[in-house]
């Protein structure tokens, strides 16, 4: 029969937003420091994306210590004009390279995209006719 692993106390995590992801810039075991330090990177970083997660210890896992199921604590989204404090509800593990799809619509620069291109054509027959065309 395998021993049972010991049982780890709950951490809790302050993680920042990084392009699509979310970079981990602590690691405590107490909620009030934690919170403390959340209140204090979001005033030097007001403009920046934090959340405050507690890690519970996933004894079922087979990756023995290495998976955590998160719950959210407090996010703080400043284009919501500050803080958004969820209900409490367990979610997914977070496994490395795992991405939950979100059906959020995202307006693509066409116009940008159009001018890009039209320049780029300009450019290119204006090359072409210096070059080619003096000879």
């Amino acid at each position: 029969m395998p021993t049972p692993r010991p049982s780890q106390p709950t951490r809790f995590a302050i993680q920042k937003a990084r392009g699509k992801g979310w970079k981990t810039l602590e690691v405590g075991e107490e909620l009030a420091h934690a919170k403390a330090r959340f209140d204090r990177m979001v005033g030097v970083n007001p403009r920046a994306y934090f959340r405050l997660i507690q890690l519970d210890y996933n004894a079922d896992s087979a990756y023995e210590g290495m998976e955590f199921i998160w719950t959210l604590i407090e996010l703080y989204d400043p284009t919501k004009g500050g803080r958004v404090r969820p209900a409490p509800k367990p979610a997914a593990s977070a496994k490395p390279g795992r991405r939950r799809r979100t059906a959020e619509p995202v307006a693509l620069p066409l116009r940008v995209y159009l001018a890009v291109i039209l320049i780029g054509t300009l450019v290119g027959a204006l090359a072409y006719l210096h070059f080619a065309g003096g000879r």
